[in-house]
């Protein structure tokens, strides 16, 4: 790539980006401001790009730099962001559409660091070891830190049979993993007993979802319970449509809606008799993103449960892709999912009831976070208050 192209290039993204936010939209004089503002930053990403050409140790390569430069910008929006060259962009879709379906590795990258943000039960991922917040450095020899978030996770959509070496760091120590991709399906909704209190665990918001928790909440009704722990921990993803769909079993009335800048983009009610009408608890982790955040947001602000564990991820956004005049593509979230409460979903859930290694107690040092978390649900759940066992 030559520098004039580099350069109209990163005009273009950041062009993009000012659609986006709106800035279009705004005062002529604020316009003439932001135009001043991107102007000098374009000079001073110019002087810098020239001063590391000419005085770095090293001789260095402006694509890289460049390419560099475009995985900064897209890191400081979100960590869901990426920019994608022409040359891949038919491949990164192929990619979007497997997504965690060859790995069951759900992966973000923040601050340059890449790392696992969850690991579906079951998935090539959990047979190879990997754990929730494991920092994968390398991947088959090559550091992650100059890899954009497109180009990881195409490396974990790749064909079924296909071998990935990852150097993992976990608590500050260096392992190596070797994952074999290989096609697989999400588990599905069950239903479980735990000190003979029943626990619905979700792995993944599907459109099939909705069937499958409505018959386990239906039957659980029946058999008079009137109690349940619900687990969305380490569920990553997912779609959100069937988020809301799921929600309308618990909740009757406003459920949220999708949100952009400027305007309400659509909204979503739940309009029929709940099918779940007791005590609910739900648990959360810092796995908890995206379309179980909109379930855990909703259940929490109608006040028909309680949150105990960790906060959660803080992104339940859409993914939108623009076309640049060069062909490559930046993705960017467009909008946030809300609950009941308008709010976009861009910062984590807060618990009612937080655990973490500081809310151990002498008798409790043993036992692993996420068992601890499990228990101090369980105990919630039992003694739930009243004001949380019926719908009001």
């Amino acid at each position: 790539m030559t520098r004039g192209r580099a350069i109209f290039a990163i005009v273009s993204i950041l062009v993009i980006v000012a659609i986006a936010s709106g800035t279009f939209a705004r005062a002529v004089t604020r316009e003439q401001a932001e135009e001043d503002s991107l102007y000098k930053s374009l000079s001073i990403f110019t002087e810098v790009l020239n001063l590391i050409r000419r005085a770095y140790v090293e001789e260095t390569s402006v694509d890289l730099l460049f390419a560099g430069a475009l995985d900064g910008t897209t890191d400081a929006l979100d960590s869901m962001s990426t920019f994608v060259p022409s040359e891949e962009v038919e491949r990164y879709r192929k990619a979007r559409e497997i997504g965690i379906g060859h790995s069951g590795v759900s992966l973000v990258k923040e601050r340059g660091i890449a790392y696992v943000l969850a690991v579906s039960p079951g998935s090539p991922g959990a047979a190879s070891g990997l754990e929730r917040g494991d920092a994968i450095a390398q991947i088959n020899g090559r550091r992650t830190r100059r890899m954009p978030l497109w180009e990881i996770h195409t490396e974990f959509a790749g064909e079924p049979g296909t071998e990935l070496t990852l150097e993992v760091i976990r608590r500050g120590q260096s392992e190596e993993r070797s994952l074999t991709l290989a096609a697989f399906e999400p588990p599905a909704p069950a239903l479980e007993r735990q000190e003979d209190l029943p626990v619905l665990r979700l792995s993944r918001f599907e459109p099939r979802t909705l069937a499958t928790v409505e018959r386990l909440l239906a039957d659980l009704a029946a058999e008079g319970a009137d109690s349940l722990l619900l687990d969305l921990r380490g569920v990553a993803g997912g779609s959100s449509e069937a988020a809301y769909e799921v929600a309308e079993l618990f909740v009757t009335g406003k459920l949220g809606g999708l949100i952009s800048r400027s305007e309400i983009l659509e909204t979503f009610t739940g309009e029929r008799p709940p099918v779940w009408q007791g005590t609910v608890v739900v648990l959360i982790d810092r796995a908890t993103q995206g379309a179980s955040e909109i379930l855990a947001a909703i259940l929490q602000q109608s006040g028909r449960a309680e949150l105990v564990g960790e906060p959660s991820f803080g992104h339940a956004g859409r993914q939108t892709a623009v076309t640049l005049s060069t062909g490559g593509e930046l993705f960017l979230t467009d909008a946030f999912y809300t609950g009941p409460d308008e709010a976009p979903i861009q910062t984590s859930l807060e618990p009612e009831l937080r655990v973490s290694e500081a809310s151990r107690n002498l008798s409790e040092a043993e036992i692993p976070l996420p068992d601890l978390i499990l228990k101090r649900g369980l105990e919630r759940l039992r003694e739930a208050e009243p004001a949380l066992k019926k719908v009001a």
